[in-house]
């Protein structure tokens, strides 16, 4: 029985061998994977660094005059995303409302500007075109329209600019007094607008 039973032990033993060897071999083998992925970290690192240099390098030997012109382009493009609707604006301004007015068939061309356009003046009007400011109250925007469409009419030199002024507020007014008051009251009380009328009143035009 005993001389039965030592080949078994024997082999079992080389079995345990083996299988130890092939453990201590596999742990042998991750150690020289983990120095082989150490190397290549390192290896990357290294490229790494060499590329950080040369972008290093390379904004130092940009001129100021570069750094300001690039930030100039980047702002320029930001604008350009961010307000696309003002720049079509600057580009494509909106023309200015018009109407055109038929009195004792004749047609007269009535045309809404800004108020900056003709500041401190409400409106003027002459031959065929009066011009009205688009900012004033509604009832002052209706008798200044009278008024300057009366001028575009009035063929008459009888008492110089202010026989002109008279007649073009006093006939509308006849027909809105309202808008007359509305619109006297309004220049009264704007300091820029009696400072237009005196300086208009003194050139006598």
């Amino acid at each position: 029985m005993e001389k039965m039973s030592m080949p078994k032990l024997e082999k079992n033993i080389t079995a345990k061998e083996d299988s130890f060897y092939s453990v201590s071999e596999l742990f042998q083998s991750d150690e020289a994977n983990q120095e082989l992925s150490s190397s290549k970290i390192e290896e990357l690192k290294v490229e790494d660094n060499k590329e950080l240099e040369k972008i290093r390098l390379q904004i130092e030997n940009l001129k100021p005059e570069d750094n300001k012109d690039i930030g100039k382009n980047h702002l320029q493009i930001d604008k350009e995303k961010i307000e696309p609707s003002r720049n079509n604006n600057i580009k494509n301004p909106s023309p200015n409302l018009t109407e055109i007015v038929n009195i004792n068939n004749h047609q007269y061309t009535v045309e809404y500007v800004p108020k900056e356009d003709i500041y401190p003046a409400y409106g003027y009007g002459g031959g065929d075109k009066a011009v009205v400011r688009q900012d004033l109250p509604p009832r002052v925007k209706k008798f200044v329209r009278s008024h300057e469409l009366y001028h575009c009419q009035d063929k008459s030199d009888r008492g110089g600019w202010l026989g002109k002024e008279l007649r073009a507020n006093l006939i509308p007014g006849l027909k809105d007094p309202v808008g007359l008051a509305v619109t006297i009251w309004a220049t009264v009380t704007d300091i820029d607008r009696i400072k237009f009328y005196l300086k208009r009143t003194r050139e006598g035009c």
